[in-house]
């Protein structure tokens, strides 16, 4: 289950959480930033689970832990994700610096203090950023 759909799971759970954020009220601070520590640090840990399953494919290079999948028929767009060996770091560092930012923003919220807003922002920015180093397709990278 890790190798397939692990990578996927790993890019959307910062929305789920920004969306967990989203239908928090704005008054329960510390549960806002709870979510958002849990949900930038639960991909940063399927990220490090991830470099097992794909230091241990053999073969040569190449896309590894690939989902290929049909999205939209009509435009032939097809769900289609995969890491290759610079696309790991580039994956491992955005997951490992949203969750810094994220301890960092449990002291320091910028003006005008709206953590709730913030954080949920953050999340959406981490699965956008971390998906473009994991499409293989077109539309979904732009939509990314």
């Amino acid at each position: 289950m890790l190798e397939t759909w692990g990578l996927t799971a790993a890019v959307f759970l910062p929305v789920v959480g920004a969306g967990i954020i989203a239908l928090t009220p704005k008054r329960n601070e510390k549960a806002i930033k709870f979510f958002s520590l849990v949900f930038s640090g639960l991909p940063l840990l399927l990220g490090i689970l991830l470099i097992g399953p794909f230091s241990g494919h053999r073969g040569g290079s190449g896309m590894r832990l690939q989902v290929n999948a049909p999205w939209i028929p009509s435009i032939n767009a097809r769900y289609h994700v995969g890491i290759d060996g610079i696309s790991l770091p580039l994956l491992e560092l955005t997951l490992l610096v949203t969750f810094l930012c994220m301890i960092y923003s449990l002291w320091h919220v910028p003006e005008p203090h709206n953590p709730k807003g913030f954080l949920a922002l953050c999340l959406v920015l981490e699965t956008g950023m971390a998906g473009t180093f994991i499409a293989l397709d077109l539309v979904l990278f732009f939509i990314f």
